[in-house]
């Protein structure tokens, strides 16, 4: 009879951060571990598999056939682990989070975090909130939020920094922006991250601009945008949006980068909240989006 193979969850989460980010000194930077110990993992379960996984070489990674197929079944393998020691270990946390997130953060792989992180605390429900990093911090403060996540200037440092995000503008297909004319905005209200952002943009470089267009919406500022009324400062992983067109390198000036982090109303997470927040931090690679060239 011959021995059974058994895989090691360890071995199948380094595959998974190498598999998530195609870069084994990222890959081992989010598993804590070191370069080599990601290597050994990966070719392990290769040894055990009888396949390769990935293609490398000195100046990329890449996933096989094989490799992508063992993705979707890794992923379940180990939601299953987390499901059954959370359905019997002592004490399993229980309670509800009240989460506020950005409405851009849903346009990225953050649902499927949240749904990690039911998997492994079942008993852990969460109520959401989606609003402007302003208003879900206002809330966080006054005591109607545990956990809001959302974006920060670089030069901040409440919460704990998920990833930095550059910014692009986003404009009606063939929009030109003469230096003689007023740049049309398409803005959150008063208050807003990328609105001051732009503004100061606009203002260092000496272009005039004006206000065409506001809401508290993403989707309604999205749709003013193919409607033409102007232009919108965004995250760059929006141009993988459907139909929404970004200008092109040149025609309106760089704006600095912005952080997307989450945050507590403690200085150190406690509890549920910290199980949260330590989940995000874990699947950064898989939070971040993966941005279609230019």
């Amino acid at each position: 009879m011959k021995d059974q193979i058994h895989l090691d969850p360890f071995h199948l989460q380094s595959f998974l951060a190498v598999a998530e980010t195609l870069h084994f000194t990222s890959a081992a930077q989010s598993q804590g571990v070191s370069q080599s110990t990601i290597s050994q993992h990966v070719s392990r379960l290769e040894e055990q598999l009888g396949t390769r996984l990935l293609a490398r070489s000195t100046k990329s990674v890449r996933l096989t056939a094989d490799g992508m197929a063992l993705i979707g079944m890794a992923r379940q393998l180990l939601q299953c682990e987390d499901s059954i020691l959370s359905r019997f270990r002592q004490e399993a946390p229980r309670g509800t989070i009240r989460l506020g997130v950005t409405e851009d953060l849903l346009l990225t792989r953050f649902p499927e975090i949240l749904g990690t992180f039911r998997a492994s605390h079942p008993s852990l429900q969460i109520t959401l909130t989606v609003g402007l990093s302003a208003h879900l911090a206002h809330l966080l403060e006054q005591g109607e939020l545990d956990v809001w996540c959302g974006m920060r200037r670089t030069s901040e440092t409440r919460g704990q920094k998920l990833w930095t995000e550059d910014m692009r503008w986003y404009a009606p297909a063939g929009t030109e922006f003469p230096a003689e004319k007023s740049i049309p905005l398409v803005t959150f209200p008063d208050g807003s991250v990328t609105r001051r952002l732009a503004i100061e943009t606009l203002n260092k470089s000496g272009r005039a601009w004006h206000l065409a267009f506001t809401s508290g919406s993403l989707g309604a500022l999205l749709a003013a945008v193919r409607a033409g009324y102007g232009v919108t400062p965004q995250p760059a992983f929006l141009r993988n949006v459907e139909h929404l067109p970004h200008c092109a390198p040149g025609l309106l000036p760089d704006m600095p980068q912005v952080e997307f982090i989450a945050s507590t109303r403690h200085q150190t997470a406690q509890g549920p909240e910290d199980l949260l927040i330590r989940t995000l931090c874990a699947h950064v690679p898989r939070l971040q989006p993966e941005l279609l060239p230019l």
